[in-house]
Parts: C-alpha cells; structure tokens; sequence
C-alpha cells in the first residue's frame, strides 16, 4: 500500500509538471508577443516640424548618466517617442560608463500630446531633442555648465569667455553611441561646423572606424538658421511601425535603405 500511494504520488508530481510545462510553452510566446506588441507603443504623426505625438513616452528627470534640465521639466516637454527615449537612455548610460563622471544634461523633446512648442521650429512629433555638450573646467574637471553655453572654435567657452572647455572626447563617443544606438536610426545631429571639426579630428586621432567617420561627417550637420555652437540637436527617423502617419523628409543615408 505504501508503494503504492508513494507511485501515485509521483505520478500526481509528473503530471502537475506536465501540466506547468505545456502551460509555459502556451504562454511563453504570447507574452514575447506582447513584449513585442508594446515596445512601440508611442505614435509620431506627421513632421518634427508639422507634426504631433500620440502615448509620448516619459522620459524620467534623472536616469544613469543624465538629467534633465530644469527648465525642460517646468515646461513640461519631457516626451518623445519610446525610440528616441530609449536612444537618450542608452547613449547617456553608455558614455558614463566608459567615461566615469560623465553626466548629460538633457533638454526639451516634446510636449506630451506634441504640436508647436515656443522657442522651437521643430519638436513638434516626438523626434527631436536638445542635448547640452558636456564640459569641463580648464584643469580638465568635468563640470555642469549651468545653461547652454556656446564654445569657439578652439572649444572655449565664450560666455563666461574661456570659463569652459568643449569636452571633445566625451561629445564624440555620445555622437558614436547615439549614431549606433540600438533603438532608432538617427538622421541629424546638428552641431556648429568649427565644434564638427573639433570632435572628427579627435576620431582620426585615436584611428576610430573610418566608416564611422565617414557617417558622423554626413549626420553631423550645422544648419543655415541655427549655429549651434551651445548644444546638440538630435532628430530620428520615423520608427518603422509609425510610417506612414509619420513622415520623414531630408535625406535618407544609404546605410539606411
């Protein structure tokens, strides 16, 4: 009798064991479906600058290697599609682990429902953001400067004059890790031309990928209107799942097609 009770007892076992098992290979892929399914919740509709943002994700004030700068949480023009925040997030993360001390301030994407924004051409779907370029004081100390502050031609701060440095090395792995992120295809990173310079001669010196630099001279740009020696501007491509509501307009890299 005991035998008997101890087989039916393990048989019970097998069967609960079986039972769990084909449960979790029912389960298992609709849940990677699911994870799939709301990876790209957020909606880019239209043009940055025509455009608007449906579910724009949150990006969180303060996250590992950046923050968000005050005046980008006061207006409220934290969100962005899941892509491009993910694509913020990720370099950020990145640069501050191969550079310690490295710390990105992060400023205005778009407004959470997107539109017009004030100060702003652009912004408008959830695929633009300003970042600050990171810094340093004259004895090489990474520092946080405390607006946007534009630097020269040999990477000086020119208000305050000559207070800051340009932090060449660190803008230009943010420029690599946001070019090869993972998450988006980045289309520009507007930046002054004299500041362009400044960070491909630093990739040429260090004898980075020719092929990289030959993207970064294309991706980096200064547009006609807006020097911007003071801060990046990064826009992405519409993520694949929001075409056609979104659109793109500008050149589309040949590694992209």
């Amino acid at each position: 009798m005991k035998f008997e009770i101890k087989s039916l007892k393990k048989r019970e076992g097998i069967k609960f064991f079986t039972n769990i098992t084909v449960l979790l290979i029912l389960i298992l892929p609709f849940t990677a479906l699911l994870a799939a399914s709301t990876l790209s919740e957020s909606l880019s509709i239209g043009l940055p600058i025509k455009g608007s943002l449906m579910k724009g994700e949150v990006i969180p004030v303060k996250g590992r290697g950046y923050n968000l700068l005050e005046s980008t949480q006061k207006e409220k023009v934290r969100f962005g599609t899941r892509e491009l925040v993910m694509t913020i997030k990720s370099a950020a993360f990145k640069v501050s682990k191969n550079s310690p001390g490295a710390n990105l301030q992060v400023g205005d994407l778009s407004s959470r429902k997107g539109g017009r924004l004030d100060h702003h051409a652009s912004h408008q779907n959830g695929r633009d953001v300003d970042l600050m370029y990171y810094a340093t004081l004259k004895n090489n100390k990474s520092v946080k400067a405390p607006r946007f502050t534009a630097f020269d031609k040999n990477g000086y701060s020119v208000d305050p004059p000559m207070k800051y440095k340009f932090d060449t090395k660190r803008n230009y792995l943010l420029v690599k890790e946001l070019i090869n992120s993972d998450f988006s295809e980045v289309q520009w990173i507007f930046t002054a031309n004299h500041l362009k310079k400044l960070m491909l001669d630093y990739g040429e010196s260090i004898n980075d990928s020719p092929g990289f630099i030959r993207k970064a001279k294309q991706i980096l740009k200064q547009p006609k209107k807006n020097l911007h020696w003071d801060h990046f501007h990064v826009r992405i491509y519409c993520p694949e799942n929001d075409i056609p509501r979104c659109k793109d307009f500008g050149p589309v890299w040949a590694w992209n097609r």
